[in-house]
């Protein structure tokens, strides 16, 4: 089956919203209508997206590209704005011999039912296969088209813009089609007003004719965005659908992975029209500063919550009976829980709440290999007291890899949803390279970049034995650990290793570096190295990618089979050889580089990722 979405007008009711810019492009909470449409081709799991354009064609087709979410465009051109039913014979060629779901990009539906649509119409065997709502105003169904059925749903007559309606049911041109249709076109007879076919002669002649036509409830709120006052109640009914999340976090004031990733979060929930706010134990101006229009709540505590983390069972158990208490208190103030990293998982259990977890790891609750018997019984016990608590709290589970998704299944028995984190490519690629030079003298240095705090987990002292190994064979290599050092320990050994084997002219360490900063390190690098172990690291390769320059990641790091299946950089744990590898064939790589920054740009957006966890909350509340 293949999508066919219809973009081709201008909407001139729309007056100055349409002067400059293709009504399907006109943005509803930060995303063009027709990105709605996609979404629900995508959900369709078609082969193929048609667009038809015409009014400002390149906007579309330049927004849009070659494809979505991994499905092929295809670009029709109407260059005469003669209807729907003109629309679709312009595409009989690109539409073949499929079968087609119909969707105009100037709709909106509101909890739409793609995957049912498509269930029934199979299942059934219908000819063409109708999307309607029910509608309490009756004088807006004159805008579409309205049916008479019978009781199963088969329909025996549509009636084009009825000026009396005699039911609630408003066609919507969300509608699914047997290939066959296309050779009633022909036949189609010219609507004497309007001077164009319509669509509902088209499907009458297939009635006519005894084709199986059916209807079915495609979704709670519709809207044709035909002028001002259309976008507006589009806003305010998309508005009222949307559920108010509550995100569940330890911490807001040190900026590690897992927090950033909150921020983008809640600033995109604000974009999409979700109210939010997140719950933490601190924050700071930074945070703050950032955030468009969250509130942080802070409930009163004395856990040291300095990195690395929690110091003892009792601080956990501490926390744990803190957020428990202001859940109790707010909880009913949100539709949906976002719960973050542990133990904040653990705060909700015995009561209830449609809850969504953004497993970024599972909780390290696994004893020392040294262990003795008795702290390996307590240890069985927590991680017995972790998976039934979850198992009896957390409706929906959302990993950011196939890695953590089998993590979550082994200690959860719970099927978890692949949600890929976004990352800010537009920030990130646009770096200014002179300016870390000048910085951090990396003129004439082969330069290799690694990001994150320094600990144990990031593995820093692997990519700087790395270095070690290759000095005499690459002289002016210089590694950029960017990053603070949140272990003393596990400081103290880096350090000791450099000056035990005269590294400190092949190893710089910057502490902590702001964002701006950072992203021109990343573009003045020559290569990243991101020997990360199984826990954490998953946004820095990533966004070290924006900048067009090459990555090396461990074997072991969860995104790495989302690098290996898109070819986006090197997966190894031989980092010595690929780094030479990459100096001796480096302008291969900075190609390579540049079209995996590209693939980032299209798939990995912030926009991408919300857009899936908006998705579970919906589900989720069910």
């Amino acid at each position: 089956m293949k999508a066919l979405i219809l973009a081709g007008g201008r909407g001139s009711r729309l007056n100055d919203f349409t002067k400059k810019k293709n009504k399907s492009m006109l943005q509803l909470f930060h995303k063009p209508l027709i990105e709605y449409n996609l979404e629900h081709a995508h959900e369709a799991k078609v082969k193929e997206i048609i667009i038809i354009v015409g009014y400002r064609k390149d906007e579309i087709i330049q927004h849009v590209g070659d494809n979505f979410r991994g499905i092929k465009i295809t670009y029709v051109e109407q260059k005469e704005q003669r209807g729907l039913v003109h629309a679709i014979e312009t595409a009989k060629q690109a539409i073949g011999d499929s079968d087609f779901f119909l969707m105009l990009g100037d709709e909106l539906l509101i909890n739409s039912k793609i995957k049912q649509m498509i269930k029934q119409f199979r299942k059934s065997d219908s000819y063409i296969l109708c999307g309607v709502v029910n509608e309490s105003d009756k004088s807006s169904i004159s805008k579409t088209y309205s049916v008479m059925g019978n009781e199963e749903g088969r329909i025996f007559r549509l009636i084009e813009k009825p000026r009396f309606p005699i039911n609630n049911i408003k066609g919507t041109g969300h509608c699914i089609m047997k290939n066959e249709i296309l050779s009633y076109i022909p036949r189609t007879p010219i609507n004497m007003i309007r001077g164009e076919r319509e669509m509902v002669d088209l499907f009458q002649l297939a009635i006519d004719e005894g084709k199986k036509v059916e209807i079915l409830n495609v979704a709670k709120n519709y809207v044709n965005i035909n002028t001002e006052e259309d976008l507006r109640l589009a806003e305010e009914i998309t508005k009222n659908k949307l559920p108010k999340v509550l995100i569940v976090h330890t911490q807001m004031k040190f900026l590690g992975g897992a927090e950033l990733l909150i921020v983008e979060l809640a600033n995109w929930l604000t974009k999409r029209g979700i109210r939010n706010d997140i719950l933490a134990l601190s924050s700071s101006k930074e945070v703050e500063q950032m955030l468009i229009n969250t509130d942080i709540i802070m409930p009163k505590h004395n856990i040291d919550l300095r990195p690395p983390g929690f110091k003892s069972t009792k601080d956990i158990l501490d926390f744990v009976k803190i957020y428990r208490k202001k859940l109790r208190e707010i909880i009913n103030d949100y539709d949906v829980i976002n719960f973050h990293n542990f133990p904040t998982t653990w705060s909700l259990f015995p009561k209830r709440k449609p809850a969504v977890w953004m497993l970024n790891e599972p909780p390290n609750l696994w004893s020392r290999p040294d262990a003795n018997w008795i702290l390996k019984l307590i240890n069985k016990l927590r991680n017995y007291l972790d998976r039934e608590i979850v198992r009896n709290s957390i409706n929906t589970i959302c990993v950011a890899d196939q890695f953590n998704k089998e993590r979550a299944y082994n200690r959860y028995h719970k099927q978890a949803r692949i949600v890929y984190y976004g990352v800010n490519h537009k920030f990130f690629s646009q770096g200014n390279p002179d300016n870390a030079i000048k910085k951090f003298k990396l003129k004439n240095k082969f330069t290799i970049v690694q990001s994150g705090m320094i600990t144990e987990v990031k593995n820093q002292l692997e990519s700087i034995k790395a270095i070690n190994k290759i000095k005499d064979k690459i002289p002016n290599i210089l590694l950029v650990l960017a990053g603070k050092i949140a272990d003393e320990e596990y400081g103290k050994q880096i350090k000791d290793y450099l000056k035990d084997n005269k590294l400190e002219n092949h190893i710089l360490l910057t502490g902590n570096l702001d964002r701006e900063t950072l992203r021109d390190l990343y573009k003045a690098s020559d290569l990243g190295t991101y020997p990360i172990g199984k826990q954490g690291g998953w946004l820095a390769p990533f966004e070290h990618l924006c900048s067009g320059n090459p990555i090396i990641v461990s074997e072991d790091l969860g995104a790495a089979s989302i690098i290996k299946k898109f070819d986006l950089g090197i997966v190894s744990n031989n980092y010595e050889d690929e780094i030479l590898n990459i100096y001796n064939n480096l302008k291969y790589f900075k190609e390579k580089g540049k079209k995996s920054s590209e693939f980032i740009k299209k798939n990995l957006g912030w926009d991408v990722f919300t857009d899936k966890l908006i998705k579970a909350f919906k589900d989720t509340r069910k």
